[in-house]
Formats: structure tokens, C-alpha cells, sequence
């Protein structure tokens, strides 16, 4: 290891290496700017999985501040299975719109922050050894495959590196907070990083103990308040109005691809991750030299490098879901680290090594290598070059806007894959910008394709196994000869894939022949999945050969049970329906199940449920919520316990129109013997049921009326 004796730097001298280091930087993002434009010029993929969500969500934004509607903005809708995202990142990335690509200029976005990162890192490594090796330690980390990946995506994750990068730096010249500007700025920081991701205050445990620390003494204690103040306020206002919605999605999120921290060998994921993704030479050599850095001067602020880097691996090695990505925000230290430690002969030779591999990143010359050691297995030169892919997303879109039935306001898609290029966000942003208004993805579900006009396959690979779930089994049912699928739906169009599969489009045969010739039919007994019906009665009025779907069609009831919530006496009307029976192989007339094909507009005549069988089905479908009261009366009101603590809530149904919906106005929240603010559940999306087409109904619902009263709740 280097030797532990310094000698100090001449004024002058010291003056020319920060001269030099920085030149050397300025080179360095300028090659980083050089290798970006190739990137850009050369690839052709669409964004990938959250990439294109994250796209997406800047164009919500831009439209919604386009159109001067501030409170949509404000309260964005957040993505299928995903938490509300803080509007930081995304209201940068609406400026990428712009230009007529804003995929790729999104990525200048992360130039930006590229060169935050590198000169904050310079910034620490500076403070700790002030000579030509701070440079070194910011090459050697940002030009790490790990980074030039971020670098090439349209994520957030590299923004979320280069601020806590900055903010280490600020509390680092805060120096306990004693001094004023660097500890507003960290503040300042502290609140951007939370304003990018909710996750941000996971990187900075060690800045909250430094924090604690500094109220012993009343300057320091002054100073760090200050800041405190100035972050909070800037945090608050928009964590307050979002605060009801995070909690439950942020739990759900963090459990994608869940490993228990149990599970023998999920304390060495990350390890494994990161030595192939930042270098393992800079990996194993860095993390010994946290260890036992040789600081050349503020060796008493050491500690918080280390734990900085300590406090990130534990939580993201808790948190189930277990990407490289999350962690990388803790790993900055790594280089700094190494620099401070080993021989200026090795840390320029890992230097090189790096520069090497990052070139290699966007070349893809050599490698991934690999070298297996008996208990070790080393990976170097991992890369992710350019390539000129077409996977076809904006002609099979256009295909499907003209193939569409016009008569119908939504078509929906079934999308039977959730491959890297070949997915339900890649095909929903890519649609958005295009500006093609009727098409809507779907994923499959155990009905696989009901109510989707279309069908896409990507056969024969749906998808990776680690990621798809059901895929495979609606592939064999969709390719099954004597199945269902092939009498309702007929191939219209294939494309050739950049991985050697094909994208097949399916569309729903027209001039389909009536699936039922009586006019009454009639059921004591029926049940289809998670659906049981007791006296149906069904009446057919005249087909529409045209449109091969009923006219009419009215559906009684006696007694209809949907995922255990029991509705009496249902009187339907049907207008533009079209279904296709599932029958017994051989058995034409014996129906074991239908799938609902078309359906234009649903009017409920008649419903009545009543306050025990809603009491039973709530207390079912809301995990944690045990109900021992509710009560119909006006409102709807219920009191028992979740998650074991007492809870009481009342709420109202409105009817309202322009648009028709269903509103749920959430009237008191009591938890554990507190009044929750009604103010969190005023702009949660779900609280309102759309009543127009929309791609989970894509047809109107009409209610002539709703009467909450003597324990039921009865239409009209």
C-alpha cells in the first residue's frame, strides 16, 4: 500500500495539479460527449421496460403544462404498478421533446448529470488527497460499464448518483455544519435528490447521524437547522399531496424479482453485480481500501466514505428487489478509496484499464471475458454497443390504427410478450408519441384476450423467464388447432424480429356467425372462474351481421357472485355484444365457459347488494383490514382493525357527469385513534370510476341511479 507520509504540495505547485486535473476532466467528459453522439447516431431500439415508463411520464407532464392544467401536473397519475414518481427528473426530460427523436435527447439529460458526478467525485477525492489522484478517482468510477450503462438508459438512477455524489460533497466542506454555504447547499441537495426519488434518503444515513452530532454545539446546531428547514420546505409541498399513494406502491415495487434477505447467498448479489459492472480489479481493490485508507489529510472525516458505502449495502440487500442500479449511489466512495490507498503505479494502471473498458462499453470489441476462479469468478469488459435493431413498434402500431374497427372509441391489444424491446411500456410511450389515440396495450390475463379487438404474440420467445409470468401457457392457447382462440381471432400480419422470432398480429374474425340461434337461454346454475350465477336468464334480440355482435341482449339474475362480492337480483342491458362460447371438445352444445369478444355499452337496470356480503367481501380483497361493522345508510360506513390497529372510515358515492363517473368521496379516516387528513385522498386516481370507455371497460356503463340505504346498496 502506499506510504502514509505526505509531503505537502507547494502553493504553486498545488495550483498547477487542479489546473491539470481539471483540463484532464474536461477531456475526459468530452470523449464521454464524443462516445454519446456515436451511441446515438448508431442505435435504433425503442427504450426498454422503465425507460419508456419514465418517458412517458415526461410527456404526461409536458402535455399536462402545454394545456395550463396545473393541477394534472401536480397530481400525475402514476403508471400501472408504479408510485408516483417526484416530477424533478421528468420535467427535465420533457425539454427532450423538443426534438424529433426524444429517446436519444433524453440522454444528453444524462450528460448532465455525468459531469455533476465527475466533478463532485473530484470535489470529495480532492479534499482527502489534493494531487493529480482526485482526478484519477473520478475516471476511474464514472467510467466504470456500471455508469456508461445509466448513461446510455432513460432512467433515473444516474441523476440519483450524481446528486448524492454532490451532497457527500457539500456536508463534507459543511465540516460538522459549521460552515453556512456548504451546509444550505447540502440542504438544497438533500431535497433535489428526494425530488428525483423517494429512495434518495437511503444513501444519506451517515449525513443524518453527522446531523445529530451537530446539535451539541449551538453554532453547528443553528447552522444544520437552517438547513434542515430550507430541505423540508422544499420537500414538503409535494410528499404531502402524495403521501396516501406512496406507501402501498412502494411496497409493491420493491418486491419485483423479491429474494428474501434470507435466502442463502443474498448478501453476495450486489457483490457479484458489482464487481462485474464497476471492474473488478476497482471493485475488490476499492472496497479492501475503504478499509484502511491512507487520507493524506482529513483522515477524522474518513468514516462517513465508509459508511456511506456500509449503510447503502445493507439497506438495498434488505430491500428485496435487487438491482445494481439502486446501489449505485452508494458505491461512489469505491474510487476515492482505491486512489487513497494503493500506489500511484496501480491506480493510473486501473486508470487505463478503465479508460479501455469504457471505450470497449460502446465498441464491444472484446468481451464480456470471463475468468473462473475455484471460488471465484471474475468478469471483465462488460459492454452494451450500439446496435441498429427495428422491432417494428411504430409499423405495428399503424398497422393496428388501420386495421381498427372505427365504429369503437378504444382497441385494445392484447400483448402476449415482455421481452427487453417487446413490451406493454415500450408499445404505450411509443403510441403517445405518435399521437395514435385508440390503440390500448393490455397484458394477458387468466382470460387471456377478452374485450381486445387485437392480439400481438412474439413467438416463439414471449419473453424472459425471470420476467414473464403466464405468457408462455396464452402462447400454447393462442397456437392450440382446436382451441377457442383460433375460431374468434385470425393472423392479419408477421414481422421478422431483431432476435430471430416473429411478431404475429391477430384481429377478430368478422362475419362471424350468431353463437347462439335461440332467443331465450336459460341457466339454473353456472360458473366460469371466479364467477358463480344462480337463475340466469339471458334474452337475444336481433344480430348485427355487420358488426356480427347482438344488437341487444338482457341478462336476470338471480343471484351473481364476483370474486365473493354477492349481487341479488341484476337486470342488464347489453347493447353491441359479441361472445364466443367455450364448449367441450366434441360437445358444441355443452358451454363450459364464454369469452366476451365486443360489448359497446352496459346499462345496469337493477342491482341490489347488501351491508353483510359487502362486509365479507372487503374484508377478503383488502389485505390486513379485518371489518367487524358496516353500515349503509346515506353513506357507507365501516369499523374494525387493519394490520391490527383500529380503524373507522365513512365515505359517499356521487354520480357525476362531464365526465360520467362513479366518484368515491372518502368523508373520515380515523387510524389507531388519529384523524387522517382528508386532504391526502383528495386527488388519489382510484377513488373515481370511470363510466366511459376506458381500457380496463372499454365501453359506456350507464346507471340510471344510486340509493345507499337500510343496509344496501341498490340501483336505480
Amino acid at each position: 500500500m502506499a506510504s502514509n507520509i505526505y509531503a505537502p504540495q507547494s502553493q504553486a505547485t498545488g495550483r498547477k495539479t487542479l489546473v491539470f486535473s481539471l483540463l484532464g476532466l474536461v477531456l475526459f467528459l468530452a470523449c464521454e460527449a464524443f462516445l454519446l453522439r456515436s451511441f446515438i447516431r448508431t442505435d435504433t431500439r425503442p427504450p426498454s421496460w422503465d425507460q419508456s415508463i419514465h418517458m412517458e411520464i415526461a410527456l404526461d407532464y409536458r402535455e399536462a403544462l402545454k394545456d395550463g392544467r396545473l393541477s394534472d401536473a401536480w397530481y400525475l397519475a402514476p403508471k400501472p404498478g408504479m408510485p408516483a414518481f417526484p416530477p424533478a427528473y421528468h420535467l427535465l426530460l420533457t425539454r427532450a421533446y423538443a426534438s424529433a427523436d426524444p429517446a436519444h435527447a433524453a440522454l444528453w439529460v444524462n450528460w448532465f448529470y455525468l459531469a455533476v458526478l465527475t466533478v463532485s467525485i473530484f470535489g470529495i477525492a480532492w479534499r482527502f488527497r489534493p494531487d493529480e489522484t482526485a482526478a484519477a478517482a473520478a475516471v476511474m468510477f464514472v467510467a466504470s460499464p456500471a455508469i456508461q450503462d445509466m448513461l446510455t438508459q432513460q432512467l433515473v438512477d444516474l441523476p440519483m448518483v450524481a446528486i448524492a455524489a454532490a451532497a457527500y460533497w457539500a456536508l463534507l466542506a459543511a465540516d460538522d455544519f459549521m460552515f453556512v454555504l456548504p451546509a444550505l447547499a447540502f440542504g438544497a441537495l438533500h431535497a433535489l435528490g428526494m425530488l428525483h426519488k423517494w429512495s434518495f434518503f437511503s444513501y444519506m444515513f451517515p449525513a443524518y447521524l453527522v446531523a445529530l452530532r451537530s446539535l451539541r454545539d449551538k453554532r453547528s446546531a443553528l447552522t444544520m437547522l437552517a438547513a434542515a428547514a430550507l430541505s423540508a420546505a422544499l420537500i414538503f409541498p409535494w410528499y404531502a399531496a402524495h403521501i396516501a399513494m406512496l406507501p402501498g406502491r412502494l411496497v409493491q415495487a420493491s418486491a419485483d424479482f423479491a429474494v428474501s434477505v434470507w435466502t442463502p447467498g443474498a448478501w453476495a448479489v450486489y457483490f457479484k453485480q458489482a464487481s462485474d459492472s464497476i471492474g473488478p480489479v476497482v471493485w475488490l481493490l476499492g472496497t479492501i481500501g475503504l478499509l484502511a485508507p491512507q487520507y493524506h489529510r482529513r483522515r477524522e472525516q474518513g468514516w462517513i466514505l465508509l459508511a456511506w458505502f456500509v449503510t447503502s449495502y445493507v439497506f438495498w440487500t434488505i430491500v428485496p428487489n435487487r438491482q445494481l442500479r439502486f446501489l449505485l449511489p452508494g458505491l461512489v466512495p469505491v474510487g476515492i478509496a482505491f486512489c487513497s490507498t494503493w500506489p500511484k503505479a496501480l491506480t493510473w494502471g486501473a486508470v487505463v484499464l478503465q479508460l479501455f473498458g469504457m471505450f470497449n462499453f460502446f465498441g464491444g470489441w472484446i468481451g464480456p471475458l470471463r475468468l473462473n476462479l475455484p471460488y471465484y469468478s471474475f468478469q471483465f469488459f462488460e459492454n452494451r454497443p450500439a446496435a441498429k435493431e427495428d422491432w417494428k413498434t411504430e409499423e405495428i402500431l399503424r398497422r393496428i390504427e388501420a386495421e381498427r374497427d372505427a365504429s369503437t372509441p378504444i382497441s385494445n391489444v392484447t400483448l402476449v410478450a415482455n421481452d427487453h424491446y417487446f413490451n406493454a411500456p415500450t408499445f404505450h410511450w411509443m403510441q403517445r408519441r405518435l399521437g395514435l389515440e385508440h390503440a390500448r396495450m393490455r397484458g394477458v390475463n387468466r382470460r387471456l384476450s377478452e374485450l381486445s379487438e387485437f392480439v400481438l404474440l412474439k413467438d416463439p420467445k414471449v419473453g424472459p423467464s425471470t420476467v414473464v409470468s403466464g405468457l408462455p401457457e396464452a402462447s400454447l392457447e393462442i397456437k392450440d388447432p382446436t382451441g377457442w382462440f383460433v375460431k374468434a381471432y385470425e393472423e392479419i400480419a408477421r414481422w421478422p424480429l431483431p432476435d430471430s422470432n416473429n411478431a404475429i398480429l391477430y384481429r377478430q374474425r368478422r362475419g362471424m356467425k350468431k353463437p347462439y340461434a335461440g332467443k331465450f337461454l336459460v341457466y339454473q346454475h353456472y360458473t366460469a372462474g371466479k364467477v358463480a350465477i344462480e337463475d340466469l336468464k339471458a334474452t337475444f334480440g336481433p344480430w348485427d351481421s355487420e358488426k356480427s355482435a347482438f344488437r341487444t341482449m338482457n341478462l336476470l339474475v338471480g343471484e351473481l357472485n364476483v370474486h365473493g362480492l354477492v349481487l341479488k337480483d341484476t337486470d342488464l342491458d347489453l347493447t353491441g355484444a359479441r361472445f364466443i362460447p367455450i364448449t367441450k371438445k366434441g360437445r358444441e352444445d355443452d358451454w363450459t365457459d364464454i369469452r366476451m369478444l365486443r360489448l359497446e355499452s352496459l346499462r345496469i337496470n337493477a342491482l341490489s347488494v347488501g351491508a353483510a356480503e359487502l362486509k365479507t367481501f372487503i374484508s377478503k380483497r383488502v389485505k390486513g383490514l379485518t371489518v367487524d361493522q358496516l353500515k349503509l345508510d346515506k353513506t357507507v360506513r365501516i369499523t374494525g382493525t387493519y394490520d391490527g390497529k383500529p380503524v373507522s372510515a365513512e365515505a359517499g358515492l356521487r354520480l357525476l357527469d362531464a365526465p360520467r363517473r362513479l366518484k368515491i368521496d372518502i368523508l373520515s379516516v380515523r387510524l389507531a385513534g388519529i384523524t387522517v387528513p382528508l386532504s391526502v385522498f383528495r386527488e388519489i386516481k382510484e377513488l373515481t370510476i370511470p363510466l366511459t370507455p376506458n381500457p380496463e371497460t372499454p365501453f359506456t356503463i350507464e346507471l340510471p341511479g344510486l340509493t345507499i340505504a337500510d343496509d344496501r346498496l341498490t340501483i336505480p
